[in-house]
């Protein structure tokens, strides 16, 4: 292994020790109890949970994907992620606020054991459970291949993919697996503030070496001026695309862990204010880099064009500035994977291990039954990563589709009293059959022309839900719990209206 590769593997193992020791020091201090391990003892503070929450939203795909689709597009891809993130932090607000409210009064620790309560209804809860565990377990497996990946990118190959997959999972797996969901968020802290130094950095480092801004637009316009521009992106792009992130995002689970662990409203009010600043400052760095690659790399095909933010460093400076720059990936992915982990765990231990096989075990077991998840899954999650099936990856590309079909459903919980068990099931399963009809190609995809699944997948979960509402009248348990919910939620709202 030459000097540089060396460099850079060193760059890489500090800050990797370095995110380790931040998540077992604050960790250990309220892993004790179950909702101290699951739920920080429900008290993460305003930016600790900004910082969490948007840790955990931006994946690899801002660093890598992002850019290589502005690479193609142009800086106007940024219209499509601009529009979608604002409405995803109002949504993170819609949601998460009333997520809170009911998790304090009635000690709620999971998102399918909120929904089916509301109900009263097993059927509500397990079908949430299903969907949510399902398209979890997919996504959270791709984060190491993606680690793998960057790893071996930055290192030249010297270092292979397998090792950066192996590496990576043991440093999550130590931390999540002693200090739980705080070690996880305070993890986040320093995830996220890397997250937003280094993309930075890298703009600063790149741009300067092709001419400085004016330089770079300049010389981009001038051959090719169509990446320069707002785009040809059609009306049905943009709506399926809003609708996919918007509606997704919001409800993966390991958000809603975030949101019944919040300390108070202020936390959720925080994140949903600065959440699209933070995305303007990560998303126009490296769109603009994305584009002003193509003079520097031109004739990139497909997703090699992933790549043009580490190629543009290797290109002009040693691998340890690259790697560097590019433990903004590596947090990304480490801060998606340790809330997946973390998430899983809490599902399992409330919704399934509490309900069919120990209704009381004690908190020290909770914990221990926690961590045997996490170490459990950690080793799954590796062992698919270094032989990743194709299916596990189509999952992945329709997980997001998959998350949105929830949100009519979990909206309808929230704010809609009138709402039934029946109308949530049924909305749930009708939305996630229209994803598997095109998924497995029994429906074309050419039907839709440019329109995404997303759209008729959430609209036919929306509308079978008020007709099945409608039509369904709720039993005396689930009616009782229903009013017993919003009754709550309307008492709230009244006094703070007052």
């Amino acid at each position: 292994m030459s000097g540089p590769v060396m460099g850079a593997m060193a760059v890489i193992l500090a800050y990797l020790c370095f995110t380790l020791l931040i998540g077992v020091i604050t960790g250990r201090q309220t892993s004790k109890s179950s909702e101290g391990y699951f739920l920080a003892a429900r008290d993460l503070g305003p930016w600790v949970m900004f910082f969490t929450l948007f840790a955990t939203n931006i994946s690899a795909f801002a660093y890598m994907g992002a850019p290589g689709g502005a690479y193609h597009l142009g800086v106007g891809f940024f219209g499509y992620l601009a529009t979608t993130t604002s409405l995803a932090a109002v949504f993170f607000y819609l949601i998460g606020y009333r997520t809170w409210l009911l998790g304090r009064q009635y000690q709620y620790m999971t998102a399918p054991q909120l929904f089916g309560d509301i109900y009263g209804s097993g059927a509500v809860k397990n079908v949430i459970l299903f969907v949510l565990i399902i398209f979890t377990v997919a996504y959270m497996v791709v984060q190491p291949i993606g680690a793998g990946y960057v790893i071996s990118g930055l290192t030249g190959g010297a270092v292979p993919s397998w090792v950066g997959v192996v590496a990576v999972l043991v440093f999550i797996t130590i931390y999540v697996f002693i200090g739980g969901l705080k070690a996880t968020a305070y993890a986040d802290l320093l995830q996220g503030s890397v997250m937003m130094i280094c993309v930075v950095a890298a703009f600063l480092l790149i741009i300067f070496k092709i001419g400085g801004p004016v330089t770079a637009a300049n010389n981009l316009l001038a051959t090719y001026p169509e990446l320069l521009g707002r785009g040809n992106f059609s009306l049905p792009q943009w709506i399926s695309f809003g609708m996919v992130i918007a509606l997704g995002v919001p409800v993966f689970p390991q958000l809603f862990t975030k949101y019944l662990a919040a300390k108070n409203p202020d936390s959720l009010k925080t994140t949903m204010s600065f959440y699209p600043f933070a995305m303007i400052l990560i998303y126009v760095p490296v769109l603009f880099l994305g584009a002003f690659g193509h003079g520097v790399f031109p004739g990139l095909e497909g997703k090699q064009s992933d790549s043009i933010i580490p190629m543009l460093l290797g290109n002009f400076y040693a691998p340890w500035v690259g790697a560097a720059v590019m433990a903004a990936v590596l947090a990304a992915i480490m801060s998606t994977t340790a809330a997946q982990l973390i998430t899983i765990s809490t599902m399992y231990l409330k919704d399934i291990h509490m309900v069919y096989f120990d209704k009381n075990p004690s908190e020290q077991k909770q914990v221990f039954i926690g961590r045997v998840v996490i170490f459990s899954l950690a080793i799954l999650c590796c062992v698919i990563a270094l032989n990743p099936p194709g299916a596990i990856l189509a999952i992945v590309t329709w997980a997001f589709t998959g998350y949105a079909v929830l949100t009519p459903g979990i909206m309808a919980a929230l704010y809609w009293r009138g709402s039934t068990a029946a109308g949530v099931v049924s909305s749930i399963l009708a939305g996630e059959a229209v994803l598997v009809l095109f998924a497995f190609g029994i429906v074309p995809m050419s039907i839709l022309g440019t329109w995404q699944v997303a759209v008729p997948a959430v609209l036919t979960a929306a509308i079978v839900l008020v007709v099945v509402s409608c039509l369904t009248k709720p039993n005396e348990k689930e009616k009782i719990s229903v009013d017993q919910k919003h009754d709550f939620l309307d008492t709230i709202f009244k006094s703070e209206n007052a």
